[in-house]
């Protein structure tokens, strides 16, 4: 299991989990470096001799070469830099140290040039990101990748247990975790109301609440996207979570290269399928080509796009029952 960037070995959840606890820990001679993210950086706070840093500490190693790069202005704040994405990025009760390598920083300041010189000179980073502005996936627009590798875990806390999800920054829409997510948790209330024999993921993303009820051992669960990118990791997050779920194998059909240079398609495709104790569907297409996919049993579906306009809401959960019948819900 490899990562589509990079090609490096990417670890399985409970290697994940199992090192969160001392992944962003300090030592005893680390010092937090807190500088306030209204103002430029005064100084630029050096790594502990155990080699982690404070994430301001790494923001403002960051701000000095944008500003000496004439990207950035030297009067510009600290927070102007970007969105830092800590890999992996999962709800932590204290600030961060960064070890090498462990931060994707997405920002609309970088070219290609001064990218490669801040993966050289700030060894926290994994990799830079160039921030369109965009929801990766809307109109099939992306962020751009400008140096290293953007493909970085999330630790989701579910009502089941944990789970890690692998997306990739410039192609995939970040997900913020918190030790409570109000999706998931409807979404476990939901399953645990109904428990359907089908739960159907219909705007699947990288598989968040499509893995919540592979965790509740839900029979048969379909995870569908229409756009490309996310389809491919929900796919690989299957596999990543496989320990968690009732399931033996996984079988994946189409490559990240595939799925990213056909990114929408209307009629769906499956891309990924688990088998086991449960099944597992990963498909690419319309959410409307999906009901000829689901097997026979009570359904369950969760309607999650991204404009939740209330009309158009009403109109699509209308729309899902008539052609596929069972319940449906907005998480």
């Amino acid at each position: 299991m490899r990562c589509p960037v990079c090609g490096q070995e990417l670890p399985l959840a409970e290697t994940v989990l199992g090192a969160l606890s001392e992944r962003f820990a300090p030592c005893r001679a680390c010092r937090p470096s807190l500088l306030d993210p209204r103002r430029p950086p005064d100084h630029v706070p050096m790594p502990c001799t155990c080699g982690r840093r404070s994430l301001d500490g790494v923001m403002a190693a960051v701000h000095s070469i944008l500003v000496d790069e004439g990207e950035l202005r030297p009067d510009a704040p600290l927070a102007a830099v970007g969105t830092p994405l800590l890999s992996p990025l999962a709800p932590l009760r204290r600030p961060p140290h960064l070890p090498k390598r462990s931060l994707v920083l997405q920002t609309p300041h970088a070219t290609p040039g001064s990218a490669r010189r801040l993966l050289d000179e700030v060894p926290e980073l994994k990799g830079v990101v160039a921030d369109r502005r965009l929801v990766p996936g809307e109109n099939g627009r992306t962020h751009d990748l400008l140096a290293g590798c953007d493909v970085y875990p999330t630790v989701r806390i579910t009502p089941a247990g944990p789970l890690v999800l692998y997306r990739q920054a410039s192609s995939c829409h970040i997900e913020a975790p918190g030790p409570v997510d109000p999706k998931v948790a409807a979404t476990d209330r939901a399953i645990g109301r109904v428990y359907p024999d089908v739960f159907v993921d219909a705007c699947a993303g990288v598989g968040t609440l499509g893995l919540v009820a592979g965790l509740r051992l839900v029979p048969m669960v379909v995870l569908n996207d229409r756009w490309g990118p996310a389809a491919w990791f929900a796919g690989l997050n299957l596999e990543v979570n496989r320990a968690s779920l009732s399931i033996e194998r996984v079988e994946h059909f189409r490559s990240f290269g595939e799925l990213r240079d056909r990114p929408v398609r209307d009629e769906p495709e499956v891309v990924a399928a688990a088998h086991g104790g449960q099944e597992v569907l990963v498909s690419h297409g319309t959410l409307w080509a999906i009901p000829p996919l689901l097997p026979p049993g009570l359904r369950l579906a969760a309607l999650d796009p991204f404009n939740k306009e209330p009309t158009r809401l009403a109109r699509i959960m209308a729309k899902w029952q008539n052609c596929a019948g069972g319940e449906v819900f907005i998480p």
